[in-house]
């Protein structure tokens, strides 16, 4: 009889330990937005995520400026954006387990 009550926890225990871990685990998501000063679209804008550890990642937007990075590990990253004819911009951005979205304004290149 004293038995089942103690497997009882046990498996009350290991249940909520699963889902804590399962919360904390979960792969993130960048989504990246290039426009110039006006608000138009920078398609075909070079960006680069950056890990304080692990490989670098390489994407070019889309035409309407946007492209999306899947299956990052939560943590800081250094996002670069580069296009022809226009400043390129750096920031530092922080992903949870969830989708971040980060907007880029492009100055034009002064000549």
């Amino acid at each position: 009889m004293r038995r089942a009550p103690v497997f009882v926890v046990l498996i009350a225990l290991v249940l909520l330990c699963a889902n804590s871990l399962s919360a904390q685990g979960g792969d993130g998501a960048l989504r990246i937005e290039v426009t110039d000063v006006a608000g138009h679209a920078l398609s075909r804008a070079c960006v680069t995520v950056v890990p304080r550890e692990g490989e670098i990642v390489f994407r070019q937007c889309n035409r309407k400026g946007k492209v999306n990075f899947k299956g990052l590990a939560p943590g800081s990253y250094r996002v670069v954006v580069k296009v022809d004819g226009y400043e390129a911009q750096k920031r530092e951005v922080t992903v949870g387990a969830s989708t971040e979205t980060v907007a880029f304004s492009l100055q034009p290149r002064k000549l």
